[in-house]
């Protein structure tokens, strides 16, 4: 198994999402746009031996099992159009994430580290890696940045913040500390808001750069005026729709606002493409109205179609500290699209969409702002949104990153 060596270092890239997953993330984002001119070797956030028995019986788990148990087909390309990566399994870790901070906890997380650097070392070898940038994206207790011990030394390490690491208890319980510690060892640190760029250079007392995240704009460019076949899951539908496509969660949006929209527009199908729990919509009773809709995650390529069979797209975020670190990946899609939207307004990197998105502060507006959005002709607006959302492709996320790296290596006069 080879891959195209393409410029003078590659990438090592560790990341809170696994590259085979066919959900849309910034991690894969990064590392597919890094493929267009760099081998990328994408290392897989561990399975724990706990999940030898959670997901035993999930189809894609039992694919990897001789690599997980005996490191037999570790590596594996992922394609993803024209560019390719390497996918990297490392072996099962200790479940731990319960324990406590503290000395036994640390003690344990060294064996953790160890199955990460061993996967690394492994990768160095088998495809006779010279020089590397190693780039931890959002994982912060296992291999922030390589140790100074360990024998191949990256050209520099990379640590990626793009969400509020006290927003979700599970992985806030080590990473919050794990984050403070990995910006501070880094040799570069980027974060995909501002918020999070000035919280963490205040913490970190170092310069945290602004890389905000961005939009695939190739799939997602004028989607509302492609062919593209119509969702299943729309066609029994005869009103407009007003779509929001992501993660529900109730930390981040305004179960209050949903509410108020379905009761407000009941000639309108509200729909929701996005992962979520059950137990979420039953709290609020959302699992109860009859124009509100959750039909579950789709794929990256499938999420345009949606779009184009959409007449509003929807970010009712609540105003809190936890959005405010927030740069939503949707915003620039449905601007691609050339799909109007209506945003709450909860964080300072919204404002630079005002001339292109409906923002609002209160609910009441919120629904003024749908009503003016459906009325709208799309195509007054059309070139504007898409001119904009093309500012903010991957792409260009790439390049302002590669000038970092740039840089950093001039001023260590590396070559």
């Amino acid at each position: 198994m080879s891959v195209e060596m393409k410029t003078s270092y590659d990438v090592v890239v560790l990341g809170l999402s696994r590259s085979d997953n066919a959900l849309s993330s910034v991690t894969k984002a990064f590392a597919k746009e890094l493929a267009n001119t760099h081998r990328v070797f994408y290392i897989d956030r561990p399975y724990s031996f706990k999940d030898l028995f959670a997901v035993l019986y999930s189809a894609s788990f039992r694919k990897k099992i001789l690599a997980l148990l005996f490191g037999i087909g570790s590596f594996r390309i992922q394609k993803f159009g024209d560019v390719s990566i390497v996918q990297v399994i490392p072996g099962l870790t200790l479940p731990i994430n319960f324990l406590p901070q503290g000395k036994f906890f640390d003690f344990l997380n060294r064996y953790n580290n160890y199955i990460i650097n061993c996967a690394i070392l492994k990768t160095i070898k088998r495809y006779n890696v010279k020089q590397y940038v190693y780039l931890n994206s959002f994982l912060p207790v296992l291999v922030p940045s390589i140790s100074k011990k360990f024998k191949y030394q990256p050209l520099l390490n990379i640590y990626q913040s793009f969400d509020e690491m006290s927003g979700e208890a599970y992985i806030a319980k080590h990473g919050q500390v794990a984050e403070e510690l990995a910006i501070c060892v880094s040799d570069i640190a980027i974060a995909t808001s501002s918020k999070l760029c000035e919280r963490h250079s205040v913490k970190s007392k170092r310069k945290v750069n602004l890389i905000a995240n961005g939009v695939d704009f190739n799939l997602f460019e004028n989607a509302k005026y492609k062919d593209l076949d119509r969702p299943i899951e729309f066609l029994e539908f005869k009103n407009p729709v007003i779509l929001y496509t992501g993660h529900y969660s109730d930390l981040r949006l305004d179960s209050d606002l949903i509410i108020k929209i379905c009761k407000n527009f009941k000639n309108c199908e509200i729909v929701f493409v996005g992962t979520y729990e059950a137990l979420d919509l039953e709290k609020f009773g959302l699992n109860t109205i009859e124009n509100l809709h959750f039909i579950g995650p789709k794929k990256m390529e499938e999420l345009p179609a949606f779009l184009k069979y959409a007449q509003v797209g929807i970010i009712p975020n609540k105003l809190n500290e936890l959005t405010a670190g927030i740069y939503p990946l949707k915003v620039n899609e449905y601007l691609a699209a050339g799909l109007p939207c209506v945003s709450t307004s909860f964080s300072e990197d919204m404002q630079e969409f005002a001339p292109y998105v409906y923002l609002v502060n209160t609910n009441e507006e919120f629904v003024e702002k749908i009503q003016l959005a459906l009325r709208e002709d799309p195509m007054q607006k059309l070139n504007e949104r898409v001119q904009f959302a093309s500012k903010n492709s991957w792409q260009n996320r790439i390049v302002q990153l590669e000038s970092l790296v740039g840089d950093y290596l001039k001023d260590k006069k590396i070559k």
